[in-house]
């Protein structure tokens, strides 16, 4: 947004004479600056306003408004020591606002700073105010921690520091007390933390200030962080602080207490009954258990994330989470042999004449009993049945982490997270899935538990019965009822949500292949094949009985002599659906499929070899090498489809290829002095924007190819334009600027790439030209693109390259003809859309849109919801990277239709305004607005 500056001054011009004495006309010239020169000086400006300012009120907001300026260019070390000088004269909140300043000049400019901190410790080296001491120490711990590696602070200046601070902890006000014990966390040393420092900050956890005791095992945990030994000997303190009033105290003390057991597992603690020993680990596990009973939800949140990263208890605490039964604090139970011969060597034998004669020996403190501390007793499942979700989410994430690294504990485990599924809240239902599908490998589902999974699988939500397929299809049952069961279930919520369709195929493939033999026992029942009779055949559309097939095709896979317990219906039936489905359907010995394999290590890889090697041959015949770019991109694009290992490649080379050939021709249209066609110019840019924009895993090589040939088209689509003068010239102009902008940059990044000579004659000459308009530029240029040649690919293919693409599943376009979507005319209609998108990246999200094309070619462009865009979770339950699964829904509206007619809808990436990159082919729906009908 331009920002508007007052006038200093009015330009009048001169009066020039009137007649009938009209008053002269003045003009007024109002300063519009949006340029950093104009915001630097007047921060210039501002400080010189500070010399002469009258009043605290006045200084204040002068430097309030520095502090707002959105850069610092022209400032320079005078203005920093005037600063500085004015420091020592004026009141507490003004010096302050001057440390806030010091702290952003070193951050926004080119200050050195080690000289700042070392104002700043002169500063306020006989300062009394807390507030001003505490500002000190914000803004050096701000210098401090952003300071890069060009600058780099000396350990000797960091010495002086923190001796300031140490000196500063004998104040009395705890809030400075805070912030010099957090300026010690942060500088100190490895030799200095490790000999005193820690030990000096550990007197502060017994601190008043609660503020005081959390800054403290705070700053222990950040000397930790760099690699500063932390010593068990403090643990018996944090263990006390886990009881502390407050709860900021009680968080970081857990935090600590996990870092000490990551540290010193093994080591061997003394119980309080003074005779056993127990690890550390495993009392370090056993008193974050108790702080899953904490008051506060955050303490209760972090114990629970705590405990599924301590993957080296011993399996007896392990185990005690999953165990509601109360604990005896670890005391050790004398065996029977041991109590009898105590009685014997006492030589006492109650005689019931004496009261309480026959009490116990052992004398036990009531203190030291306490049934609501239990340790570890039932931890993680009181985490489950939590009131809060942040908890029982943290709880099942945790029960996860611990199940995947001990297959005993999973079995435990197995009950709960199948409880978990009845949970209230979604996302909770969706982790308890997801973890369960993470640990299937070491389980197997009985009856009564499948029973229970099964109700949660006509859960309304899509997401939930998505995840139960997933799990299912990664999981093995026990029985060959249990089989039973997940098979009629699926069919039923089939039957239910047709729009399930494709996730219950995969999850009966994936049975399929797991559970050979029961499928194969299971086999006549499934197929209702009658022993004498011949049954009617079914119809090979009907999703249930696809169902079947696919399972059974996919057991038969790894148990071939199921084979012949198939029908003659059934393996014309496999012919069909191995030619629709072949994803899904595997290879079988039966029917009259033909074979062909086209591996990504042998023959595709060859044919694209030798494809780019015939294109090399044609460098010199630019009519037969033209016929062959077209040629290629076709095979090319087929090539793409055969061969998935290869697509990206292919579609990149594919996008490459019809860039030349598109420049070609425009360069022999501007040879023969014919004007191309725009479209033919938007083409161009819209390959040279697919190159840039759709492909990830690129190499520098490849990068440099994209930045010249897109110099190349940019160049030419200047020249074009300037040769048409039909339409401006001044944005290609500035594109061909920015473009080479980018590659100078590029190369300076990378300077041992080979450059071709067109790029090095278009950016030799750019450079020498001081006002780059567009004649004079297109006029220089002219020559360059009119005797440029083809720039050679690179010799080093790159198979890692990926390409950014859709799939919209639904809706489906062949039952689009027959389900018409009619709506009143002016109303809304709204279309759900069930969509994949592949190797999308982060970035990349927030361009994602859908582009819905009406009859009458009026194109909306929707963004989604980002809710509606999440992650696709694999087959053992980890979110795939850039892979995106869409549903949503698309709101269609129109006026009146003689008749239906097809809306074409498409997923695209936007990368420019009104420039959208479609990632699919368009799916077209028979929409149909009614009008409106009158009376009743």
């Amino acid at each position: 947004m331009a920002l508007v500056h007052k006038r200093t001054h009015l330009d009048i011009l001169p009066s020039l004479p009137v007649e009938n004495n009209e008053p002269p006309k003045k003009k007024l010239k109002i300063q519009v600056s949006s340029s950093s020169s104009n915001l630097s000086r007047s921060i210039v400006s501002l400080i010189k306003r500070l010399e002469i300012s009258s009043s605290s009120n006045e200084t204040l907001q002068i430097l309030a408004e520095i502090s707002d300026c959105p850069n610092f260019i022209d400032l320079n070390l005078e203005n920093v020591r005037f600063l500085i000088n004015m420091f020592r004269k004026e009141k507490d909140f003004i010096r302050v606002k001057i440390l806030y300043l010091l702290s952003d000049f070193v951050l926004e400019h080119d200050f050195d700073p080690s000289i700042i901190i070392e104002d700043i410790l002169i500063m306020v080296k006989s300062e009394e105010s807390s507030k001003v001491i505490c500002q000190a120490f914000t803004s050096m711990l701000r210098i401090g921690q952003s300071s890069n590696g060009n600058k780099i602070i000396t350990q000797a200046l960091l010495n002086k520091l923190i001796e300031f601070a140490k000196h500063k902890l004998s104040s009395t006000n705890h809030n400075v007390q805070r912030h010099a014990i957090s300026i010690i966390g942060a500088f100190a040393s490895k030799e200095d933390a490790e000999k005193n420092l820690i030990a000096l900050i550990s007197h502060y956890m017994d601190s008043p200030d609660a503020r005081c005791r959390a800054q403290a095992i705070n700053s222990i945990l950040n000397m930790g962080k760099r690699s500063i030994e932390i010593a068990q000997t403090i643990y018996s303190r944090v263990e006390s602080k886990l009881k502390d009033d407050y709860e900021c105290v009680r968080k970081e003390a857990l935090q600590l207490m996990f870092e000490i057991s990551q540290r010193h597992p093994d080591c061997l603690i003394r119980l309080p009954d003074g005779v056993n020993e127990i690890r550390l680990i495993d009392d370090a596990f056993a008193k974050i258990c108790s702080a899953i009973s904490d008051l506060s939800m955050h303490v209760r949140t972090q114990a629970a994330e705590l405990l599924g990263l301590m993957t080296q208890v011993n399996n007896e605490f392990l185990f005690q989470t999953l165990d509601k039964k109360l604990m005896s604090n670890m005391r050790r139970k004398k065996t029977s042999h041991e109590r009898a011969f105590e009685n014997f060597t006492s030589g006492e034998w109650s005689s019931g004449r004496k009261w309480a004669d026959d009490a116990p020996q052992e004398l036990i403190n009531s203190e030291s009993i306490s049934v609501i501390d239990s340790g570890s007793c039932g931890a993680l499942v009181q985490g489950l049945e939590d009131e809060f979700l942040e908890v029982r989410m943290a709880s099942v994430i945790s029960m996860c982490n611990l199940a995947l690294n001990n297959p005993p504990f999973a079995e435990l485990s197995l009950d709960f997270l199948v409880d978990m599924f009845n949970d209230e809240i979604e996302n909770v239902r969706l982790q308890a899935i997801y973890s369960l599908t993470k640990i299937s490998k070491h389980i197997t589902l009985r009856e009564d538990q499948i029973e229970v999974m099964l109700g949660s699988l006509e859960d309304y939500s899509v997401e939930v019965r998505e995840g139960l397929h997933l799990m299912l299809g990664a999981c093995k049952v026990s029985t060959r009822t249990c089989l039973t069961l997940v098979v009629q279930k699926v069919l039923d919520v089939l039957s239910k949500y047709p729009q399930d369709k494709l996730s219950a195929y995969g999850c009966l493939q994936r049975v399929g292949l797991k559970h050979p033999e029961l499928c194969m026992s299971l086999t006549p029942q499934l197929i209702q094949d009658h022993p004498f009779f011949d049954s009617a055949e079914k119809d090979a559309e009907d999703p249930s009985y696809v169902c079947v097939l696919i399972m059974l095709f996919n057991a038969a896979k790894n148990l071939p002599p199921m084979l012949s317990l198939f029908p003659d219906t059934i393996r014309k039936h496999y012919d069909y659906l191995r030619d629709t489905m072949p994803n899904f359907v595997p290879h079988l010995p039966i029917g009259n499929q033909i074979e062909m394999t086209l591996g990504g290590k042998t023959g595709s890889m060859q044919f694209f070899k030798t494809l780019l090697t015939h294109i090399e041959s044609t460098y010199f015949a630019k009519t037969a090498r033209q016929s062959l770019l077209q040629v290629a991109q076709d095979n090319l694009s087929r090539l793409s489809l055969i061969d998935p290992d290869l697509s990206g490649i292919a579609n990149f080379t594919r996008d490459y290829l019809g860039a030349e050939l598109l420049m070609e021709q425009l360069q022999t249209n501007l040879m023969t002095h014919r004007i191309p066609t725009k479209e033919n110019l938007n083409q161009l840019i819209n390959k040279c924007l697919r190159l840039q924009n759709l492909f990830s895993n690129l190499t520098s090589e490849d990068l440099l190819l994209v930045k010249q040939i897109c110099l190349r088209a940019s160049a030419l689509n200047l020249v074009l334009v300037v040769k048409d003068k039909s339409q401006s010239a001044l944005l290609p102009c500035q594109l061909l600027m920015h473009v080479k902008s980018d590659v100078q940059n590029f190369l300076q990044q990378h300077p041992d790439l080979p450059v071709d000579s067109f790029t090095k004659a278009v950016l030799s000459y750019l450079e020498s030209v001081n006002d780059p308009k567009p004649g004079r530029v297109s006029r220089g240029i002219l020559p360059i693109v009119q005797t440029s040649n083809y720039v050679p690919n690179s010799t080093v293919l790159n198979f890692d390259i990926k390409m950014c693409t859709a799939r919209i599943i639904e809706p489906d376009e062949a039952l689009s003809n027959e389900n018409v979507i009619k709506v009143t005319a002016g109303l809304i209609a709204a279309l759900p859309i069930h969509a994949q998108i592949d190797q999308l990246s982060e970035c990349q999200r927030e361009n994602l849109r859908i582009k819905i094309k009406y009859p009458d070619q009026n194109v909306h462009v929707v963004m989604p919801r980002m809710r509606d865009l999440k992650k696709v979770i694999a087959e053992n339950g980890c979110e795939l990277e850039n892979n995106w699964k869409l549903r949503t829904n698309v709101l269609l509206s129109h006026g009146i239709w003689t008749e239906p007619s097809q809306v074409e809808i498409s997923i695209c990436l936007s990368v420019k305004p009104s420039n959208e990159l479609e990632l699919c082919k368009p799916v077209k729906i028979t929409f149909s607005p009614k009008p409106i009908r009158k009376g009743i």
